[in-house]
Order: C-alpha cells, then structure tokens, then sequence
C-alpha cells in the first residue's frame, strides 16, 4: 500500500504539462494584444506538445508513466498484451516453465472473462497480471474521459472476481491520453508501457521477432510481447519458436529475466 501512496504522492506535484501550460497561457496574455498571432502560435505550439505527449509517453510529459526498469542490474521483464487466449497463452507458460522465467500479462477485460481458468493458471504459475482495458479498442485513448474511465474499470472488476487487484494500467497500443493520469490517480494505479517491441503488430508480424529483440535489447528494458495467435494459424510454430528464442537470447546476452515488479520496484498487483 505504501508503494501506491508514494506514486499518488507524487502525481500532486505539477507536470511538466501543467507547468507549460501555466507559462504557455501567461505568455499568451502577455503577447495578445501586442501580437495576437504570436498568442495563438504559442497555443499551437503547447497543443503540439501535449499531442507529442500522448504518442510518446515515456517523456513522462503528461504524467508519470513507467516505460523502463530502474533496477540498475543486468535484469529485463517480459510482457505480454492482449491476451489471454487459447492455445497461445498456454503454450507460452509452457515456455516460461521450461526457462524459469517469470512473467506479466496485461490482459484485455473480454478475453479475460471468455477465459477465467488461464487467468487461473497464469496465477498458479507465479506470473502477474496486469489490465489493459476491457476491450482493448486501439482508438481507446481517443475517447472520452468516462469512456476510458468504463473501460478500465470493467477491465478492474472483471479480474477483482478472479481474486486479482491490478494496480498496474496499460493502454492499448500503448499511447496515453491527458485525462488518463487522472484516472489512475483516482483508481490508485500507475501507467507501465515499454520501452522495447519487435513491431509484431499484435502477432500479425511473427517472423524474426527475436532478432529485432536481441539486437537491441539491453538491462531495465520492458520488453513487449504479445499472447494471441498469430495472423495465420501455421504462424503460430513460427511466433512460438520465436519467442523460445528470445528467452534463451537473452540469457546468452548475460541478462537475467525478473519480475515486472522487480524491475520497475513497483507491486503490479495487490493481494
């Protein structure tokens, strides 16, 4: 509990988009009736940014989101979105097993409730859960206040019946919105993205992942990864060979696989 408090703690401290835009707006005051041109242009250029802000959220310009590990040791932390689904998933915590690796899964709300016995198994295997949103629409962000605020929470209750109390939220697709910071205040969560992908496409593209992972990868990284099938179903060997590469590669790389919340030092979940 203390780990939450201290992350709402310090949410009350302006962000850098709130301070821009107490300076954007006093500037634009200043110059309005000197040049209301030069006003308006510094409303653009603060609309813009927050815009920026939203597709690229590990600038943490918005609010705070945890987009990268902070262990400072040669450690990594798999995730995987989207799911759960079958046989994917499954096959997936067969390959964790096999490496002694410990996973997260930000799992849709929808997919979660069609399959309550893997949310099970993913538990009893010692992995943790995250949400990411109940329907996983990647226009989400797009959408309202309240409509966000629904999707998460149906996403929250959905688990909750599970016995799973998600602290951590990932948006779909993985931009943000300005009011998402808000939401999670208020929901006591925190925003964890990543900072490493193999441009999967949500497993529609499936070969070489692992290359595009290994090449880059290095300590503190969250890497991404995704649980569903493959666009094609004779993908779905290739996807899974991929990913049994990738969890030896980066045992090769010298890099040790941990926990989500060890990386990051921050609960995912709460019992």
């Amino acid at each position: 509990m203390g780990t939450s408090y201290s992350v709402i703690k310090s949410r009350k401290k302006l962000s850098p988009a709130e301070i821009s835009g107490i300076i954007s707006l006093v500037l634009a005051a200043a110059v309005f009736f000197i040049s209301p041109l030069a006003a308006g242009l510094i409303a653009f250029i603060y609309i813009i940014l927050c815009v920026l802000g939203c597709f690229f959220p590990q600038t943490n310009f918005l609010f705070p989101v945890i987009s990268r590990g902070g262990s400072g040791k040669n450690y990594v932390a798999l995730t995987f979105d989207d799911g759960p689904s079958e046989p994917i998933t499954k096959n997936i915590l067969n390959l964790l097993d096999k490496y002694n690796a410990k996973a997260t899964f930000f799992v849709s709300g929808v997919n979660a409730k069609r399959h309550p016995e893997i949310i099970k198994e993913i538990i009893t295997r010692g992995h943790s859960i995250g949400n990411h949103s109940y329907s996983h629409n990647p226009f989400l962000m797009l959408k309202g206040y309240r409509t966000i605020q629904r999707e998460i929470i149906q996403a929250k209750e959905i688990l909750k019946e599970m016995g799973v109390e998600t602290i951590a939220f990932r948006p779909p697709v993985g931009i943000i919105n300005p009011g998402l910071g808000k939401i999670l205040d208020e929901l006591d969560m925190v925003c964890v993205t990543f900072n490493r992908r193999a441009g999967d496409a949500g497993n529609f593209f499936v070969k070489n992942i692992s290359k595009k992972i290994l090449n880059k990868v290095r300590a503190d990284d969250i890497i991404l990864l995704h649980d569903v099938p493959a666009k094609s179903p004779q993908n779905n060997e290739i996807f899974l060979s991929e990913a049994e590469k990738i969890l030896a590669g980066i045992s090769a790389h010298g890099l040790a696989i941990v926990p989500l919340s060890i990386l990051i030092k921050r609960e995912i979940t709460r019992s």
